[in-house]
């Protein structure tokens, strides 16, 4: 008896033992499996990330060249304008240059440089405008 019994327990020994590897293989292709679908995951995060990204850099140059188009068509009008439309047409200025100054964080360098080209155009036409209206201060 004690033999069989020694038998079983080293065969019940061996039978466990030869299972765990293939307990470990097996645990080492689900966690495999487990990191590729995660680095799926992070991939697909990421390009839709980047996606949106260019979607919100498209959007603000496209808002910065709109906004360009209007300085120039409202540079032309500053030359005749009256104070009171100077005046609406300066705080319309500053409300847009502030929505768009919110947004440059996306902008590359030479759209920064456009823009800064932009305000000093526009400071220009301000100071013919106040100078042909007569308007002195400048935070009026």
């Amino acid at each position: 008896m004690k033999t069989s019994l020694k038998l079983y327990t080293l065969g019940a020994g061996l039978a466990f033992f030869s299972f765990l590897p293939a307990c470990t293989q097996q645990e080492k292709k689900d966690a495999s499996v487990e990191v590729n679908e995660a680095q799926t995951e992070l991939d697909a995060a990421g390009e839709e990330a980047s996606h949106e990204l260019s979607e919100a850099g498209n959007e603000t140059e496209n808002e910065f060249n709109q906004f360009s188009s209007w300085v120039q068509d409202k540079t032309a009008k500053a030359e005749t304008a009256t104070e009171q439309e100077w005046r609406e047409l300066k705080a319309d200025y500053k409300r847009r240059e502030a929505e768009l100054e919110a947004k440059s964080s996306t902008w590359d360098e030479k759209t920064r440089q456009e823009w800064q080209e932009l305000k000093t155009s526009w400071e220009r036409t301000e100071d013919k405008a106040q100078a042909r209206l007569g308007i002195k201060d400048d935070n009026d």
